[in-house]
């Protein structure tokens, strides 16, 4: 899926093909995520589906859960979640934007030219 520097850069339609790929993907591994995290609130503390998708979809972010867990099991779940979450969510968010940085990068990206190729081969040689 990723080129390598050496080709130009994809149309403009392809690049937006992409950036929409990235995000159904990251959409679907968040919503996977927040559905298992509002299983988890609602079944070990007793929440509402309504406030354990809250409490869910702030823990994965980072921010916290808004209902204090008061079972063991809650607070366990919490903690691994929120481990897992943050580094999910960071995750997700670097592969959406995979596209946008790998084509800034290769606009930065300038092709040698041949003067420029013998030159750095002749101080090569020359070492």
């Amino acid at each position: 899926m990723l080129k390598s520097p050496r080709h130009i850069h994809s149309p403009r339609l392809r690049f937006l093909y992409r950036i929409a790929l990235f995000l159904g993907g990251a959409v679907l591994v968040d919503g996977i995520a927040l559905v298992a995290g509002a299983v988890g609130f609602h079944y070990l503390e007793g929440l509402g589906w309504m406030d354990a998708c809250l409490n869910a979809s702030l823990v994965v972010t980072g921010n916290g859960p808004v209902d204090r867990p008061v079972t063991f099991g809650g607070k366990l779940f919490v903690t691994l979640y929120a481990i897992l979450g943050v580094i999910l969510f960071a995750a997700v968010i670097g592969a959406f934007l995979t596209p946008v940085f790998q084509r800034a990068l290769y606009g930065l990206h300038r092709p040698r030219t041949n003067s420029q190729k013998r030159d750095s081969d002749q101080a090569a040689s020359s070492e």
